[in-house]
């Protein structure tokens, strides 16, 4: 946004003043909607360009009939120059004018704010980097402690526009009316949480300024995939509906290859066949009649040894896509057989779970494969794939899922909230769907099969792997709807694939 910014001003010679003018009419223009009564509202202004937006806000809601309240972070002789031309409009305009100087000061804000209606936030803007700390830490845990509803400019203040975390504390708002192009910062990790209900204002930046600005993140929409999710020929047969090899289970752990294998059935694949270790299949499970089982040589061990190469190397011939690692384990053995499984297959492979905990100790085994490989961790298999801790690895979902994609070549989907989809060249895309009733066991086997089940339906491998993400999210979001956020299982995700598909068509 500042390099489209930028361009908008340097090359289309668009003044910085005007961006600034409407963007402060956007933020009144959603608070005369929200507050057709009026009222007062209490504008708190930082130093910068976002507290010039404030400044702006504050004008147009006192000639609209608000009574307004302006707070300065800062000294007016230390507003940036938009802001302080700004300053200077006010002039005559707005009365009660308040300095926030010490946190004495934020301690006396309680008793002022009493009747307000409203709080508008324009303290800090996208370019803050640094941690909060002293007054500002006291303003923001004010905001954040009173009752009344609040606005927060362009992207709450404290919330990293980069990484959607919170810089020691953030604004949590009611409303973000964020200007040009939603940030990054909104929509991924926490940043929905404090950004709440979000608003893109047009400030009047050229078209063509914003479609060259390839930024490479996207947020994932139906548009981008449902064009795969037409209507079948009458003649389709299930072969034509693709071929999913799962290849999971140990003794004792049979079921999250089976809710793999369950989802890629759900998701439209025309046959599933589940291969896991000889002694791991007990017994046939009929809840899923229609899943083909392989019972694999494995020396009784009940884990897949070198020994169920050949069987599975047969396995993969006619498949149109492989999942690999549900349930498998991590003995010496399975190890082995993984590092052969991805040497010699010859179709995408989607890995999961134990199948990535092999490989974490030496992933050069994914150099050079030329068919796409799509991982699947949660932040802890992350941790073992990168070395890095799981703090920081979900304090930067973004750059851990976008180094590991480039580094290996590979799709990279680190599950958690706002899952992030990494491309091989580095593209990001982030999940708006699902909810904390999907933090069950279970549901990333799911997920497994959906990408699987839509990559063997000759669907692109990018489309299918965000459609899988997005379908398996939503389908969580529908179950906690119809169930309740407490006790959806994995298994109630799958009943209602089909449904969500349909929704999407």
């Amino acid at each position: 946004m500042q390099a489209v910014d930028r361009a908008a001003i340097e090359k289309y010679k668009i003044p910085s003043l005007d961006l600034m003018e409407r963007a402060g009419a956007g933020v009144a223009d959603l608070i005369k909607k929200k507050f057709p009564k009026k009222g007062l509202v209490a504008v708190i202004v930082g130093k910068g360009n976002n507290g010039g937006d404030g400044l702006v806000v504050a004008r147009h809601l006192k000639e609209a009939g608000f009574d307004v309240d302006l707070y300065l972070t800062s000294p007016w002789t230390e507003f940036s120059a938009d802001a302080r031309i700004n300053w200077d409009k006010l002039a005559g305009v707005i009365a009660n004018v308040y300095e926030i100087a010490t946190d004495a000061d934020v301690r006396k804000l309680p008793k002022a704010f009493e009747k307000v209606t409203c709080i508008v936030d324009a303290i800090f803007g996208t370019g803050l980097v640094a941690e909060v700390r002293g007054k500002y830490h006291s303003i923001i845990e004010f905001i954040n402690s009173h009752t009344k509803p609040v606005v927060s400019v362009d992207i709450p203040s404290g919330l990293s526009a980069d990484t959607g975390q919170a810089l020691g504390v953030a604004v949590r708002a009611n409303w973000t009316v964020t200007f040009g192009m939603p940030k990054v910062g909104l929509v991924t990790n926490l940043g929905a949480e404090y950004s709440h209900e979000i608003e893109v204002v047009d400030i009047g930046i050229p078209k063509e300024v914003t479609d060259k600005a390839d930024t490479g993140y996207y947020l994932i929409s139906p548009d981008m995939f449902q064009g795969h999710f037409g209507k079948r020929v009458l003649d389709t047969s299930k072969g034509d509906n693709g071929r999913v090899l799962v290849i999971g289970g140990s003794a004792g752990k049979i079921g999250a290859g089976l809710l793999s294998s369950r989802a890629a059935l759900r998701s439209g694949a025309g046959l599933v066949t589940y291969a896991l270790p000889e002694t791991a299949y007990t017994k046939f499970d009929t809840r899923a009649p229609e899943v083909m089982y392989e019972a694999v040589e494995d020396d009784q061990l009940g884990v897949l040894t070198k020994k169920s190469l050949p069987q599975l190397v047969a396995l993969m011939k006619d498949k149109n896509v492989v999942a690999l690692g549900p349930g498998l384990g991590t003995a010496d053995g399975t190890k082995a057989a993984v590092t052969e499984i991805i040497k010699k297959a010859a179709a995408p492979i989607v890995i999961d779970a134990d199948g990535l905990n092999c490989i974490a100790d030496d992933l050069t085994i994914l150099n050079g494969k030329k068919l796409p490989i799509v991982l699947t961790p949660h932040p802890g298999e992350m941790s073992r794939l990168t070395g890095a801790n799981i703090k920081d690895i979900q304090n930067d979902r973004i750059k851990y899922a976008k180094e590991l994609a480039r580094a290996r070549h590979v799709y990279v989907v680190l599950k958690g909230h706002r899952t992030v989809v990494a491309t091989p060249e580095g593209a990001i895309y982030i999940n708006p769907t699902g909810n904390p009733a999907m933090a069950t066991a279970g549901t990333g086997d799911v997920l497994t099969g959906v990408i699987a089940g839509f990559i063997a339906q000759k669907i692109p491998v990018e489309a299918a792997v965000i459609a899988g993400v997005y379908i398996h999210g939503m389908a969580g979001d529908v179950a906690a709807e119809e169930v309740g956020e407490r006790g959806v299982i994995a298994s109630d995700l799958i009943g209602y694939i089909p449904k969500v598909i349909r929704l999407i068509k």
